[in-house]
């Protein structure tokens, strides 16, 4: 997706009136190789990527990129501590098209606190041990009015699970909030179901595909809103070679595209540039350009004019963080079924809560 954006701006005449390169690099997951790649990069001059694609990559790579006031937008990272990530100079020089966990955080806040769902005095957070699980528990923390009375970590490639499960309820929880990602999930909750224990769960996002276990009726998950939007279904026509894009692709070709309208609209192909303008060109009152509108990008530009990009996962309309707030929905198992209970849009969370 990343080639097919910069295919987009090239075929516009490209930024300024220069080509965008696209060089692929394999970080492999990993931060400390993450950012031995980012220097190779450096060393080619370049204002801006798109990556890291994990949170403990991006964790390490925005303190370096904004040392070098390079541009970086993540397709996929979402540990809420990036909200803060990447400043210097007064500017920010990490931002992402996909939104942090902090909102979901307040999403499953939600179900543990609210008359209508859980209603729990006393809740336990069970997370996984890596930078996106204990994100998103120090996020719960600020968020939930019950009282957190165990934040366990654990390892989801344990032989047992017997010692974390003790730990989690202990204390005897109203409710269990448990954040981990699809497919290391499983080992944990079939031992929760084989135990005694018994109270309500509020899943993070992406663990409620497929066949579920008939022990999962009752729970509750915060989960994303994957509406798709027209620009969505344009690229994926365009793109008639592939039958499904792959997760965060659609996010990664408007972080290249996004880059790319706001180096155009700024006048000048640089990392402060990008920084100072991608907001901007994101949201706002300017005129609406979306998929390969490269070529409106800059004629608009050259009259003068603001644009408003609306992209393939989104409006994209980014925060003063850098970052776009989205949709959630609170979801719970029922016989068996996914049942949708209540749509959290962004004004809700723009609000604090509150609506």
């Amino acid at each position: 997706m990343v080639e097919q954006a910069a295919s987009d701006v090239n075929a516009a005449g490209g930024i300024r009136g220069n080509d965008v390169e696209v060089t692929i690099l394999d970080t492999e997951a990993n931060a400390e190789t993450a950012v031995e790649q980012y220097r190779t990069l450096v060393d080619r001059g370049v204002i801006g990527f798109v990556g890291g694609l994990v949170s403990d990559a991006s964790l390490a790579l925005a303190p370096e990129a904004a040392s070098d006031e390079i541009m970086e937008v993540s397709p996929a990272s979402t540990a809420p501590q990036l909200s803060t990530a990447g400043r210097a100079n007064g500017r920010k020089y990490f931002g992402r098209t996909v939104p942090s966990d902090g909102t979901q955080a307040v999403v499953m806040a939600k179900v543990v606190d609210d008359s209508l769902y859980i209603d729990a005095d006393s809740v336990a957070l069970l997370s996984i041990d890596n930078s996106f699980g204990a994100g998103l528990a120090a996020a719960q923390r600020e968020a939930l009015d019950a009282e957190v009375v165990a934040d366990v970590r654990y390892d989801p490639s344990s032989e047992s699970f017997d010692d974390t499960l003790a730990e989690v309820f202990q204390n005897d929880p109203d409710a269990v909030t448990f954040t981990s990602v699809s497919g290391q999930e499983r080992g944990i909750l079939d031992a929760y179901s084989q135990s005694e224990y018994d109270v309500p769960w509020v899943l993070s996002a992406g663990m409620f595909g497929g066949d579920l276990p008939s022990y999962y009726d009752g729970f509750y998950s915060a989960s994303l809103s994957s509406a798709r939007t027209q620009a969505y279904f344009e690229l994926v026509r365009r793109l008639s070679d592939i039958d499904q894009p792959r997760a965060y692709s659609v996010n990664a070709y408007d972080a290249l595209f996004l880059m790319a309208c706001a180096a155009e609209q700024a006048g000048e192909a640089s990392g402060p540039a990008i920084a100072e303008t991608i907001q901007s060109v994101s949201g706002g009152s300017g005129h609406t350009v979306s998929v390969g509108d490269f070529g409106r990008v800059r004629s608009l530009t050259e009259a003068g004019r603001a644009v408003n990009y609306q992209g393939a996962s989104g409006s994209v309309d980014l925060t003063a963080n850098l970052e776009p707030l989205s949709s959630y929905l609170i979801e719970r198992v029922t016989d068996g079924s996914v049942e949708s209970l209540e749509l959290l849009q962004s004004r809700f969370f723009k609000s604090g809560g509150n609506q």
